[in-house]
């Protein structure tokens, strides 16, 4: 699509996108191999079709687990056997046991017992192929020498000792009593239980090693006749392969549910069975945990209470199903545990509810492991897996957008600028927010975007106008949570920039009657000037005595002569065509006064010898020092508070002519002399003033000769009409001057000079009259004619202006060509030109005068992105337009006249 581009109205229409990419990663870590607890209790074989409960005395035996029945298998079990009979020689004992004595006394009634009994028992507990495949030693009948601290199962005696039980051992023990007497015994052996030692020297009777009473082991009589029989429980011991033992947990955990992994071992050798565990056994199961995902993201994040998906790889077996073990972030402790669902075969998803998991860092891992509802026997399963990492963080929450204070149009609402910050609370990872239309005000948000940072909400595509934008922010965590994502409703608001206007003459203006018979501009200037448009209005005072534009401020004098003073304002606001309401209007006053010019006299004294011009002879007392020549009378001008009566006249001499030769009385106004005057005429100014203007009388006083003739100003040399004042523009052509003595037979020629002898303003032909411009400004030129013999040299002045010439500056279509662009009314048409990156291209111009300076600008106001330009009128294109921008991007060429001759011109 081709996109145009307009000049002194520039188009530049744009679309842009964004793009985003979700960035995976995984973590994989190595478990920290499981291991049992010293006190843990475990389920392994069956005894009389009960399962047996086994405590675990000690966790890590070479590589074995050291297995001891939590509860006797039967209690108060005595091996008297009333057939076996009392031993009553050294040679009976010998032929029963081998000569097993130590000497051949023997204590009559007293006899040892078989522990046969013990065992066939133990090997009634039943095992199956699994649990006969993680046995080092099956269940067996202990002996002293595999209990005892530093014995073969590296127990001490806490460890292997019930809270309140005694329990049988294997083999046989004899010993000395604690006075003293020895006695050669041979007796059976037991476990005694906790705080309860030995009261003899207790010695090993295969090994004749002495035990320690503080080992709790003694030997009793197993028969001392049918009222002393002694019972103790059998107690079976096996031990378990450690690396075949994959995981256990409480019997409890396979519901479903999440489980604080926890492990009693409060009840250790407490003779009962409380929270015993499922052991886990290596199998050929396995599980390969891939990966943990969030709406189809590999994540390490995660909003509490959220559902995950774990990519797991695994096989199935009887009834196997997946579970997931927490662990801490460093993966040593677990934390917690549960059963999920079936396995399926190959790779596949497992959603993970993590409802009720607190905050915090993990690492996970799975178990592909057997599950069977009817038994706590141990079960088959994979290893745990390898980990991976979880962080459980907080929902995003609190969230909140915070706009800026203060904003104001075009002040701090422009393109880029930051109107307001959005934040939020907790959420997993990057927070990703979003602008979105209000549905009531549907638009509202169309030139808001988030800067790079992605929370610092800018202006984008156009300055912001005055007024309160509605729109609605939505977030969501790199997740994708919550879904729906969190929204709230926002709102900036910006206010109206306040403005400031001036007259560009903030003076009281003073016209004259005659002066103000030209219409004139009282222009204002506002600041800001862009989108505002000035008014202006009558408010106060002789408000019918003029009328005033509306628009331009242009004044028309309708007072018919008369005077007075009027308030003017000047209002400045929003311009009405731009349909915005961005400003706070403001105005400015000032007063401007019509006054009727005051006017004035000079009658010469009595003794004058003319009535109207003062006229003496040399020996005349008025011409002496001191005299007086005549009295200047003051006519009405205006008051003094314009709506009075009381007019104040101020009377004056000027220092040109011959002004030094005579004095003013600035309250009477009468004229004397400051020397005495010689034959001569003499040429002064008197001035008249009231408060608002001031008269020139010039005055001939003749001095021994007679009256000068009548010399005038005409408009030209066929006109009637006198003139004392005459203005022409800067551009004017064939301009002259004429004074004249009508019907007068002197023929003395007129000559013509600048009073004050100044050339910067006009040029005068001291004969023809003819004037060459220079400059602006006024002068005063004087015609004098020579009077014929004793007459007095006849002189008129005229006040001759020069204002500013106009420039007709116009667009022209190309350099070469002086055809104007086109244009409707008094503005130019939108000029288009074909976008192209880094193109660009000129705009001219023609009509200013000689050595006035063009340059070129991109209007205050007109958008910055579009284009810019350079001061000779090169456009540089930046940016195609938005539709909002049409109208909107304006060039603007000013051409000046250093010299002030020309008006400036802008256009």
């Amino acid at each position: 699509m081709w996109k145009k581009l307009l000049v002194t109205l520039i188009v530049l229409v744009g679309t842009f996108t964004a793009g985003y990419a979700y960035f995976n990663y995984e973590m994989n870590a190595a478990v920290t191999p499981f291991q049992l607890q010293k006190g843990q209790k475990v389920v392994l074989g069956k005894y009389n079709n009960k399962e047996i409960v086994w405590d675990i005395g000690n966790n890590d035996n070479n590589g074995k687990y050291v297995l001891m029945s939590s509860k006797p298998i039967e209690d108060n079990v005595t091996l008297y056997d009333s057939s076996l009979p009392t031993i009553s020689t050294a040679a009976a004992l010998n032929n029963r046991e081998n000569a097993m004595l130590i000497s051949p006394y023997v204590n009559p009634g007293i006899a040892y017992c078989p522990v046969t009994p013990l065992k066939n028992k133990i090997n009634a507990i039943v095992l199956n192929a699994n649990e006969n495949g993680i046995l080092q030693q099956s269940p067996f009948l202990p002996s002293s020498n595999d209990i005892k601290t530093g014995g073969s199962l590296g127990l001490t005696f806490s460890d292997r000792a019930y809270k309140a039980t005694r329990y049988w051992l294997d083999g046989y023990l004899t010993g000395t009593y604690l006075g003293g007497n020895r006695y050669n015994y041979y007796f059976n052996s037991w476990q005694m239980e906790q705080g309860v030692g030995s009261i003899m020297t207790i010695v090993d009777f295969d090994t004749r090693s002495a035990i320690p009473n503080s080992e709790g082991i003694i030997w009793d009589h197993c028969k001392t006749g049918a009222n002393n029989i002694s019972f103790a429980g059998i107690r079976p011991f096996a031990t378990v392969d450690k690396s075949k033992i994959m995981f256990a947990a409480n019997i409890s955990y396979t519901d479903g549910n999440w489980h604080e992994y926890k492990v009693d071992t409060a009840n250790f050798n407490a003779n009962n069975e409380a929270n015993p565990n499922q052991l886990r056994i290596q199998s050929s199961l396995t599980a390969s945990f891939q990966g943990i995902q969030r709406n189809s993201h590999s994540i390490q994040r995660v909003a509490k209470n959220s559902t995950v998906q774990l990519k797991v790889n695994a096989n199935t077996g009887s009834n196997t199903k997946i579970s997931v073990i927490i662990y801490d972030s460093t993966g040593t402790d677990i934390k917690y545990y549960r059963m999920l669902n079936s396995t399926s075969g190959g790779t596949n998803d497992y959603s993970l509810d993590l409802t009720s998991i607190p905050t915090g860092s993990y690492q996970i891992a799975v178990i592909n492991e057997e599950y069977d509802s009817s038994s706590n026997l141990p079960v088959e399963s994979s290893p745990i897996s390898n980990l991976m990492p979880l962080e459980i963080v907080d929902p995003l929450s609190n969230l909140s957008f915070t706009p800026r204070t203060n904003l104001t149009y075009d002040s701090n609402v422009n393109v880029g600028d930051t109107v307001g910050t959005i934040s939020s609370q907790n959420g997993a990872g990057t927070i990703t927010y979003t602008i979105i239309a209000d549905p009531s005000y549907p638009n509202e948000y169309q030139n808001l975007t988030l800067a790079s940072d992605g929370k610092t909400v800018i202006v984008d595509g156009n300055p912001l106008n005055a007024g309160t934008y509605h729109f609605k922010i939505q977030a969501q965590d790199s997740n994708g949570n919550p879904n729906p994502a969190l929204e709230i409703t926002a709102s900036i608001t910006v206010s109206k920039a306040n403005t400031t206007v001036t007259f560009d003459d903030p003076n009281q203006t003073k016209k004259s009657v005659t002066d103000a018979a030209t219409a004139w501009n009282e222009a204002a200037t506002a600041s800001p000037s862009d989108g505002v448009k000035i008014t202006y209005s009558k408010v106060s005072g002789d408000i019918s005595l003029i009328d005033i534009d509306p628009d331009s401020g242009e004044i028309t004098y309708k007072g018919n002569g008369s005077y007075g003073k009027v308030t003017i304002r000047a209002t400045a606001d929003d311009d009405p065509n731009t349909g915005n309401d961005n400003y706070n209007s403001s105005y400015v006053e000032k007063e401007i006064v019509v006054y009727a010019q005051v006017d004035g006299s000079v009658t010469p004294d009595p003794k004058s010898s003319d009535a109207n011009e003062p006229t003496f002879t040399a020996n005349d007392a008025n011409v002496k020092n001191g005299g007086t020549i005549g009295t200047i009378k003051g006519e009405p001008g205006t008051p003094d508070d314009v709506s009075g009566s009381k007019i104040t006249y101020t009377y004056g001499i000027k220092s040109d002519g011959n002004g030094s030769f005579f004095a003013v009385n600035s309250s009477t106004g009468v004229i004397t002399t400051k020397a005495n005057l010689g034959v001569d005429t003499y040429h002064i100014t008197v001035t008249v003033s009231d408060k608002w203007s001031t008269k020139e009388i010039p005055v001939t006083i003749n001095v021994g000769l007679a009256k000068a003739e009548n010399l005038q100003y005409y408009e030209n040399k066929t006109s009637s009409t006198v003139i004392n004042t005459k203005t022409v523009n800067f551009t004017d052509k064939n301009v002259e001057v004429f004074a004249t003595v009508k019907g007068s037979s002197n023929s003395n020629p007129v000559k013509y000079e600048i009073k004050d002898g100044s050339s910067n303003v006009i040029e005068i032909n001291p004969t023809s009259g003819a004037v060459t411009i220079r400059g602006i400004g006024t002068v005063t030129i004087v015609a004098t004619k020579k009077g014929a013999s004793g007459q007095a040299d006849a002189r008129a002045e005229l006040t001759f202006t020069v204002t500013a010439g106009s420039q007709n500056f116009i667009y022209t279509t190309d350099s070469t060509l002086q055809t104007e662009m086109p244009k409707t009314g008094n503005y130019y048409n939108a000029y288009k030109e074909t976008y192209a990156p880094n193109k660009t291209f000129k705009v001219y111009t023609t009509g200013n005068a000689q050595g006035t300076n063009v340059t070129y600008k991109l209007k205050d106001g007109s958008p910055m992105d579009v284009i810019s330009v350079d001061s000779d009128g090169t456009v540089h294109i930046l940016n195609a337009s938005t539709n909002t921008q049409i109208g909107k991007v304006i060039v603007q060429a000013t051409s000046h006249d250093p010299n002030g001759n020309y008006d400036d011109k802008t256009i």
